[in-house]
């Protein structure tokens, strides 16, 4: 069987689709509209299987029997997770509760079934044991869930992107892991970007740019302080029932969010009765209205399932009738999984708002030399769009990519390993921007109309580019190469960032090189080493001031024949 349409999606196709008939979520990201809904999808290929949940439950309990004892509380207990498997009779017959499970002649399939009745498997108690004796001895999940040594993967590096970038403020998740709080450790380091909920009081902390709400508990809290934390493991049908009664600080926290901001959903089935009683209860303080803009529900799916489906029925209410179900059900989905999903919001988000800083930083500029500037940089995002796929460490290099360029921009050096690998473009979301009185005199509008022309360069075939190399510090920021070969590109915000480009040694004085500054150039300086000598014909470096073409008129054709007389390429 092929895999799923979402599973196989490329991240150009759903970046297409963005730009297309999704156009609203994804500008709805941009603005930091939704809240993001995590669940135990975006973990799938790093977190345990629930099949193989279940066949450990089985081994497991199985190990513990003690044959001579037919009143063992162990064969009990094994005996009423099988009962929620429904064996047929001849399952029955052919199960030998004193023989190792591996070797039933249907392991497999009841597995497979005990899956769907995974808390309700987790619920079965063992005579004189705490009642999560399943998860947290058998399962040891604490440990599993806490194991150091997993790495996040591609959708855990994007979503602590996107939160760097102030556009995921808010992520209630019901996964244990901490694949998100490492993510943004790696991309952030010991910058105060996430507040992570777990207990009731933790609710009164400070905001910050980013906040993750571990509503079904954490696994590292757990281990940390047992005594808190091992209860708020959600797991057990009777604790998932329960919640929202026996979590009202949460529960309103939760409600909150769905009543007052849009639903994303990222690897979430919404099946947990918990969850669906948070968007009933929500439903009845203020239903959402349908047509909402942007929509007020996306599920990152192939499909819909029942579940969402009947999500969509509560939520919407009077308004999901007939002859709006159809039209409804499309609108929320977003058929692709959140791996190639996230990566596209990324770029679709970093692109959105150099879009805004060209607009911020030319405010007279004609529509259609804006228009072009915007092509510009939507042909650049493309670019990078086809060369990369959504795995975890094709991903964390470009990320890492997009750190060094705007550290070397900013200060004219290579990002701190404290500080993480990534620098955003901004902190706020889209619709913010316009308030920040820091960001005309930042060099980073100058630097959106840069890559514009670098983009419009591009479309044009007057030059390709290709990225630098991380591990030499001397590789610019990205690589162009024109009729007069390969070129170093490097970007400064102002004049110390330019001057410290050299200082630190990051470009060399007869290197193939192009500085493009945001500013007006800095007197020359013996600022930089010297290489031993390579091609000539060409001025070494060359450097060129966005300020000043702009100075000389904003039509964007003559900009970009006067931008590529003064790179040389």
């Amino acid at each position: 069987m092929s895999p799923p349409a979402a599973a196989t999606i490329s991240v150009r196709t759903t970046l297409a689709m963005l730009d297309g008939d999704k156009r609203e979520i994804a500008n709805g990201v941009a603005n930091d509209q939704y809240v993001f809904w995590l669940g135990s999808g975006i973990s799938r290929e790093k977190m345990p299987d629930l099949g193989d949940i279940a066949k450990n439950v089985l081994v497991t309990l199985q190990a513990r029997v003690d044959a001579g004892d037919a009143d063992c509380r162990f064969r009990k207990a094994l005996n009423a997770v099988l009962v929620l498997a429904g064996p047929s009779a001849d399952e029955w017959g052919r199960i030998d509760l004193d023989a190792v499970p591996s070797g039933w002649a249907d392991f497999d399939a009841l597995a497979a079934r005990l899956v769907n009745n995974y808390a309700r498997m987790l619920n079965v108690a063992v005579e004189g044991e705490h009642p999560d004796y399943l998860l947290w001895d058998i399962l040891g999940a604490a440990h599993v869930y806490a194991d150091p040594a997993i790495e996040p993967d591609a959708e855990h590096i994007c979503l602590a992107a996107l939160a760097i970038e102030g556009v995921a403020s808010d992520m209630p998740t019901a996964n244990w892991d901490t694949l998100i709080e490492r993510a943004i450790t790696k991309l952030a380091g010991t910058q105060p970007v996430l507040r992570v909920v777990v207990a009731p009081g933790e609710v009164r902390w400070n905001r910050r740019r980013a906040n993750l709400y571990k509503f079904h508990g954490c696994a590292q809290r757990a281990l940390d302080n047992e005594a808190q934390f091992r209860d708020l493991l959600i797991a057990r049908s009777s604790q998932i029932n329960g919640w929202v009664a026996q979590n009202p600080v949460i529960a309103a926290e939760l409600i909150h969010f769905i009543v007052t901001r849009p639903t994303l959903m990222l690897g979430l089935s919404a099946q947990d009765s918990n969850i669906q009683g948070l968007f009933a209860a929500a439903q009845t303080t203020m239903a959402w209205p349908w047509p909402s803009h942007p929509p007020a529900y996306a599920f990152s799916e192939n499909a819909l399932g029942a579940d969402q489906e009947g999500l969509l029925q509560n939520v919407y209410h009077g308004d999901y009738n007939v002859g709006n179900r159809p039209f409804m059900e499309a609108e929320a989905l977003v058929q692709a999984y959140a791996k190639p999903l996230l990566l596209a919001l990324f770029l679709h988000v970093v692109t959105a708002k150099l879009k805004s800083l060209v607009e911020l930083g030319v405010p007279g500029l004609a529509d259609v030399d804006r228009d072009k500037l915007h092509e510009g940089l939507e042909q650049a995002r493309n670019g990078v769009a086809d060369s990369v796929v959504p795995d975890a460490t094709i991903v964390t290099e470009l990320i890492e990519h997009c750190g060094r360029a705007m550290t070397m921009l900013r200060s004219g050096d290579l990002p701190d390993p404290a500080n993480g690998i990534y620098a955003p473009l901004t902190a706020e979301p889209l619709h913010r921007m316009p308030a920040d009185m820091t960001l005309p005199g930042s060099g980073l509008c100058q630097f959106a109309v840069a890559n514009g022309l670098i983009g419009l360069g591009l479309a044009r075939g007057h030059w390709t580019a290709a990225k630098a190399d991380v591990s030499d510090p001397m590789s610019g920021a990205i690589v162009i190469s024109g009729r007069s070969g390969p070129a170093k590109i490097y970007f400064a915000a102002n004049a110390q960032a330019a001057i410290r480009l050299g200082t630190n040694g990051l470009i060399a004085d007869n290197d193939d090189a192009v500085i493009i500054h945001s500013h007006v150039i800095p007197a020359p300086m013996p600022r930089y080493p010297r290489r031993a000598p390579g091609r000539t014909g060409l001025a070494p470096t060359r450097e060129t001031s966005i300020e000043d073409l702009l100075a000389g008129g904003t039509e964007v054709e003559d900009l970009l024949s006067r931008f590529r007389s003064q790179v040389a390429l």
